[in-house]
């Protein structure tokens, strides 16, 4: 498969989140440690009680997103890391593209992104198994036919990576 360079929607989240959540946890903490309470105005009629809400808000705050962007980057790495591993050591077998389904659960410009399905049939057991590509952008109705590798976890697991390439796959018209 050819290396494109990709923006991946959940790691550019999750950084924005996670740096963003860092600004504003340190920017409560340093409300707290360096602004004076008593210049603090607001609902509480003690000032303290004001300067409390406010530094507690920002750091909560600033926590909440931090931790929701870390979560959002580790998923988005153990994913890649998972791809990788079953690209570099899982069971590579072929499988034909029977056909081409739309992914509705994500919506790209009003369009939705389209998913290769690919079925293998195991010669020994006669056993057909069938598995669905990445979601690409364009109508890949031509490819229909066509024999793609697929990587399978070599633990017998039901992991599975199938390495559809559109550009190097030969279209029909």
């Amino acid at each position: 498969m050819k290396h494109r360079p990709v923006i991946n929607a959940e790691e550019l989240i999750g950084g924005i989140f996670t740096f963003l959540g860092g600004v504003f946890a340190v920017m409560g903490v340093a409300f707290f440690l360096f602004m004076d309470p008593n210049t603090v105005e607001g609902t509480f009629d003690d000032p303290a009680k004001n300067h409390l809400a406010l530094c507690g808000t920002f750091t909560v705050l600033g926590l909440v997103f931090f931790l929701v962007g870390i979560v959002l980057l580790i998923t988005s790495i153990r994913k890649r890391r998972r791809r990788k591993a079953l690209l570099q050591n899982g069971r590579k077998i072929y499988a034909t593209v029977t056909g081409i389904k739309e992914d509705t659960s994500i919506e790209i410009n009003n369009r939705h992104p389209y998913r290769v399905v690919c079925e293998y049939e195991d010669p020994y057991s006669g056993e057909k198994k069938i598995f669905m590509s990445e979601s690409f952008l364009m109508d890949l109705s031509g490819c229909i036919g066509a024999t793609v590798p697929v990587y399978l976890d070599s633990n017998g697991g039901d992991l599975y990576c199938v390495d559809f390439d559109p550009d190097s796959v030969p279209h029909r018209y």
